[in-house]
């Protein structure tokens, strides 16, 4: 009676060690918060930049991969996290509540067309045992049509970065969201398509 008795506690330790497993996975986040913040000042001059000017917004995604963060470790699996949403949806949305704030209206049938191309947006980390190295890169391109000529300009964020132990996930998604606000704010106060757009 003692050795079922014995036998029934290890199988119901193993049980729940398991459950404890699968939920902790089943737990393990796949997504980031990414969330520029671009609180540029908006001075009389920044209010009216584009005033009584309308213009087209689109943002599209040409990444291979979707991720924005991947933790590569030797001889496994990378560990790969998308944006909550889209990251061209994230970009659309925050470029155009900026440009509203400066006066432009976005209109999609505008004659000035903005269109924005993503050509890389990740956080990749290379894992080792007792270290991590981050290498990072944000590259989009701007073309503005303003009906009667072409602009075309490329902005791009990079960066490097090392630390002891294990890449923490929640300052990758910090450290992407604060360099894509960096990257967003070199579009909005860029003058050049500030005077383009008629």
């Amino acid at each position: 009676m003692k050795n079922i008795f014995v036998n029934n506690n290890v199988k119901t330790l193993a049980v729940s060690t398991l459950l404890v497993l699968l939920t902790a996975c089943a737990n393990k986040p796949t997504h980031v918060v990414i969330a520029p913040d671009l609180s540029i000042t908006n001075t009389a001059s920044n209010q009216s930049n584009y005033q009584n000017k309308q213009a087209s917004l689109t943002v599209t995604d040409m990444r291979t991969a979707q991720h924005v963060v991947q933790i590569l470790r030797k001889d496994e699996a990378a560990e790969v996290y998308s944006s909550q949403q889209p990251l061209n949806q994230i970009i659309e949305q925050t470029l155009t509540a900026e440009f509203k704030k400066q006066g432009l209206e976005i209109n999609a049938q505008a004659g000035n067309i903005i269109e924005i191309i993503i050509d890389n947006g990740l956080i990749s980390v290379q894992q080792e045992m007792i270290k991590y190295k981050v290498n990072n890169e944000l590259v989009i391109r701007v073309t503005v049509n303003n009906g009667a000529q072409t602009l075309s300009n490329t902005f791009k964020v990079r960066g490097t970065s090392e630390g002891p132990l294990k890449a923490d996930i929640a300052v990758l998604e910090r450290d992407f969201s604060q360099q894509l606000t960096q990257l967003l704010s070199q579009v909005i106060t860029n003058s050049e398509i500030q005077r383009f757009i008629k």
